[in-house]
């Protein structure tokens, strides 16, 4: 939701006339002085006022729905031991009804690994304020995917933010934490991919190897990467600063990414052996504490209690749309380096030939087919040895490959039809969604630096016509099977099963997830989060005022131009680095 600053200083420059009196037989008119200074000021309220009305005006974000997009009142947290900065919400402390700050958040959860830090001591600050174009769609129709702000059509002197997501006409689809669309006229759903700018923007981080945990690796908890298969292992070694060198033995090796956590919310927490100096069996850590990536967001484990259940507020859904960054160093002159996602056992690989650049894409599933019949191919400007940035990323049914920051072109979209539904697999032969993530090669010495796992943004199935009276502060895709409406089923259930893969092609948990319709009529439009799971829109509005009409758009958010100041060096700093244009 975005709350119109009160009083707030205009959004663009205030046109001025700083005109200076003149000077008539050496005497000054003081009656005129005042005058052309009183005159200027009147002009320049009046263009301001203009300005504001018609271009753009000020919002500050109150909320956490739009996170991490757009930050609501917040607190900075840095990680002690991995030194990570995160952001955690503390909206909730403040009385809705004064204004005023009534509690305050205690705790938080890191988003890396997942570990509970006290955080009552640090301060609050407000939400990000940003600029908003009023006359954006008086030029264009409002797109897909664009953030915009609008009147909330129950009380209409209040203002929300969130993204578009469902344009007049159509119907919109939430299923398996995707947007599925059918525009006037199909009869078939497709999936809604998102542009490649907003696909960056809405990638939650999962993993990253700049900011290690001294503590868990002096313990022996166990690395989230690791050689495949085993026998491959002495392929791989672990340098002092993080950075993983291959030299392969000829046959294919790979470096695989596990999500391991030391604290999963269901097992023993391994955080308090590492913090007592304790020893851990890296063996039996493995096996107790390896999951799924989920949709666990450290913004939305904001406690004001220390008696709450802290793991029940995210995370208990499997996101299988991920993304690989990392910065690979070459030394062989020929080769092929791979990489590799996996999606319900599916693998999905992208081969880049390191004499010609040459990628292509294919999978290991000929039941999964891509739209395009023949090869998926592209030349990148990968030559032989030297270092790439490389980005290989599977979101909407879509492979997506960057190189040093740009975007390859293939021959043909490398889209793809799943097997609905989709559920995680996994075999003794086959790891599958137990190591989703993986570099690989035969041949290509190299050194690989700043690998990070991303997640896609999921969207939760849940609305108001399927709760029944049923209240929760958590919103979950699971209803019971055959009875929609009924309880979900219990997080520790869910837990479970999330972190136990060889119930992974038997259980029934994964076909429980509900999809979500909503059907739109000529000049309404469907709004939705960032924060799925801790967002009221669209699907949360009462039944039948579930869309915003047309003349509630007030526009398009263009600007972060003031995220809170840093304090330093100096107070007041301002704090560049979230200052951006809005995707």
């Amino acid at each position: 939701m975005a709350k119109k600053k009160r009083n707030s200083s205009n959004s663009g420059s205030l046109a001025a006339n700083d005109s200076k009196s003149s000077q008539q037989s050496g005497d000054t008119d003081h009656f005129a002085v005042t005058r052309e200074f009183v005159e200027s000021l009147v002009v320049a309220v009046i263009l301001a006022l203009l300005f504001r009305a018609f271009e753009a005006e000020a919002f500050v974000i109150p909320t956490g729905s739009m996170a991490t997009t757009l930050l609501g009142r917040h607190k900075d947290v840095v990680d002690e031991y991995s030194g990570y900065e995160y952001t955690v919400g503390a909206s909730g402390e403040m009385d809705r009804t004064t204004n005023r700050q009534f509690q305050n958040v205690v705790e938080a959860i890191d988003p890396l690994y997942h570990r509970l830090t006290e955080i009552g001591d640090n301060p609050s600050y407000s939400g990000d304020r940003i600029l908003v174009s009023k006359f954006a769609y008086d030029f264009a129709d409002p797109a897909r995917w664009d953030v915009i702000v609008f009147k909330y059509p129950i009380e209409p002197q209040t203002n929300y933010i969130k993204r578009l997501i469902g344009l007049p006409g159509e119907t919109v689809r939430i299923y398996h934490g995707d947007i599925y669309i059918k525009k006037p006229g199909e009869t078939q759903f497709s999936i809604a991919r998102k542009p490649p700018s907003k696909q960056l923007t809405l990638n939650r981080l999962v993993y990253d190897t700049n900011y290690p945990c001294p503590i868990l690796e002096k313990a022996g908890f166990p690395d989230r990467l690791e050689a495949h298969p085993t026998e491959t292992r002495a392929d791989w070694v672990k340098q002092e600063n993080g950075a993983w060198t291959c030299t392969p033995s000829g046959k294919p090796t790979w470096l695989r990414y596990r999500h391991v956590l030391a604290d999963n919310g269901r097992t023993f927490s391994y955080w308090a052996l590492a913090e007592h100096n304790d020893p851990i069996d890296t063996q039996k850590a493995r096996e107790e504490c390896s999951q799924l990536i989920t949709d666990f967001s450290a913004y939305n484990t904001d406690t004001v209690t220390r008696y709450r259940n802290h793991r029940t507020s995210s995370g208990l859904h499997w996101v299988g749309d991920l993304m690989l960054e990392c910065e690979a160093t070459v030394k062989s002159e020929q080769g092929i380096l791979s990489l590799d996602l996996v999606e319900g056992g599916t693998h999905f690989r992208c081969d880049i030939d390191v004499a010609t650049g040459k990628a292509t894409i294919d999978t290991n599933k000929p039941s999964v087919t891509f739209d395009h019949a023949g090869e998926i191919e592209a030349q990148t400007s990968v030559r032989g040895a030297g270092t790439y940035s490389l980005r290989f990323a599977n979101t909407d049914d879509e492979l997506r490959l960057w190189v040093n920051g740009s975007l390859v072109k293939f021959n043909a979209p490398a889209t793809y039809t799943p097997n609905q539904p989709v559920s995680p697999k996994w075999s003794p032969e086959d790891p599958g969604d137990l190591l989703p993530v993986g570099i690989g090669t035969d041949s290509v010495q190299l050194t690989l630096e700043r690998v990070r796992v991303l997640r896609d943004v999921y969207y939760i199935a849940d609305g108001r016509q399927y709760r029944h009276g049923r209240e929760t502060s958590t919103l979950l895709d699971y209803e019971v099977a055959g009875h929609p409406g009924w309880n979900a089923p219990p997080d520790d259930r869910i837990m479970e099963t999330l972190t136990n893969p060889e119930t992974w092609n038997s259980t029934e948990l994964f076909n429980m997830r509900r999809e979500a319709i909503f059907t739109l009529e000529k000049g309404q439009y469907f709004p939705l989060g960032d924060n799925s799971a801790e967002s009221q829109d669209g699907r949360l509005f009462p039944v039948g005022q579930q869309f915003v009409p047309e003349h509630m758009l007030i526009g398009k958010a263009l600007f972060v131009y003031w995220p809170h100041s840093k304090n330093k060096p100096v107070p007041f700093f301002p704090n560049f680095s979230r200052m951006k244009f809005i995707q």
